[in-house]
């Protein structure tokens, strides 16, 4: 009886105790559930993207020219080097030139020849040439004369029957012979007294015409085995010899200005948009740092990068900037306003949705929201926040949904 008893008040007991565990741990859950958190708050505000692209490019003169011979041949010489200055019109390397100046004067020759068979024909035909065509018509008619005569005898004695047929025939033959003498004989000295036909005049003129060209072309072909510069500035690059053989159109230096340079920078297509022509660039070579302005985009993107080219100019008049040197652009974009929120205030956690807590009187909300970039420690909100709603700052990874909060200005976390 008396283990009985002992068993029952054990059992009260412990049940007592339980009771009272119980008791104090919903007092506590109660307390826990009331306390206020005190977070820090900041207003959702609607402000520009603005972000800075960096982007490198190689410097290269605004201007820049190739020098190079017309014409091929082998060099002789070569009167400037990398770096020096060059003036327009300043003579900067020469040819071998012999076989140039044989064809002049081949050229020259066959000149006087055709100056010479104009003359001929213009002036034309000597008095030693008239009288020797006169006496050959003298002659011709004397021939012609007698073989007539000659004719007349043997005719005579043919009808007496005193010569034979043969003998009539043959001297009616020499008289025919006798006047086509005289004919051309007639007609030599009338083609050697009027001079040149008109043709033979337009021919020869021609000829001499054809000449002279040929003469001109052989002198300028000459000229150009003397390399002059078509542009004023500085040698960037020489590069050929001396002695060495070259053809026509093979660059012989390069040439540019110097004075201004410009840098292509590749600018990705998707942020093209956000550059404009007289923009200031920031360009930047070691520690050294210059303003440029963009004055060219490009029309077309390259097929291998998928950036376009904006071109940007520099001022170099001291000289200190190199070409080819390799420098870096910083540009300033501005583009469309935004919603952005500290970063603090966005949570994230596994593969939830991004949240925030809007400050919603003395409680805190938990709101779904997708974010867009990042840009100068904030980020976009693209939906779920309207600009002015307070979103918790500092302090949200300690929150849940209604949590009970005070907001204060600054400071730190209890």
């Amino acid at each position: 009886m008396r283990n009985s008893t002992l068993t029952i008040l054990l059992a009260a007991t412990l049940t007592t105790t339980v009771l009272s565990g119980c008791s104090l741990g919903a007092k506590e859950a109660m307390v826990a559930e009331a306390e206020v958190k005190t977070v820090e708050a900041a207003p959702v505000s609607k402000q520009a993207i603005q972000r800075t692209l960096v982007v490198s490019g190689t410097l290269e003169p605004v201007e820049e020219t190739l020098i190079s011979f017309e014409i091929g041949g082998r060099i002789t010489g070569l009167s400037k080097e990398q770096g020096d200055a060059v003036r327009a019109g300043e003579v900067l390397g020469k040819l071998e030139d012999q076989d140039y100046q044989l064809q002049v004067q081949r050229a020259q020759t066959g000149v006087a020849q055709a100056e010479a068979g104009l003359a001929k024909v213009n002036s034309g035909a000597r008095e030693q040439e008239i009288k020797q065509a006169q006496l050959l018509v003298e002659k011709a008619q004397l021939n012609a004369d007698k073989a007539q005569d000659d004719l007349k005898k043997i005719e005579e004695l043919y009808q007496h029957g005193a010569v034979a047929k043969d003998t009539w025939e043959n001297a009616t033959l020499r008289v025919e012979i006798a006047l086509k003498d005289l004919e051309t004989a007639q007609n030599s000295l009338a083609l050697t007294q009027e001079g040149a036909r008109k043709e033979d005049i337009d021919q020869t003129q021609s000829l001499y015409q054809q000449q002279i060209v040929q003469k001109q072309q052989a002198e300028l072909t000459l000229k150009k085995t003397t390399l002059v510069s078509s542009s004023t500035g500085t040698v960037i690059a020489k590069l050929v010899n001396e002695g060495q053989l070259v053809s026509g159109g093979t660059p012989v230096y390069r040439v540019g200005n110097v004075n201004q340079l410009k840098v292509i920078l590749p600018v990705p297509d998707r942020e093209i948009s956000l550059w404009q022509i007289g923009a200031e660039v920031t360009i930047k070579l070691y520690d050294q740092e210059r303003k440029g302005k963009v004055s060219k985009i490009y029309p077309s993107t390259n097929a291998g990068t998928g950036t376009v080219g904006v071109e940007v100019l520099v001022d170099n008049s001291d000289r200190k900037w190199l070409v080819g040197q390799v420098v870096t652009g910083s540009y300033e974009m501005k583009g469309k306003e935004g919603l952005f929120v500290p970063v603090a205030s966005v949570i994230r956690t596994g593969g939830d949705k991004p949240y925030v807590f809007i400050v919603e009187g003395d409680k805190a909300v938990k709101t779904e929201v997708v974010i867009g970039q990042l840009v100068d420690g904030k980020l976009e909100i693209l939906s779920g926040l309207q600009e002015g709603q307070m979103v918790v700052s500092k302090g949200a990874d300690r929150l849940f949904d209604e949590d009970a909060i005070e907001v204060r200005a600054g400071g730190e976390q209890k």
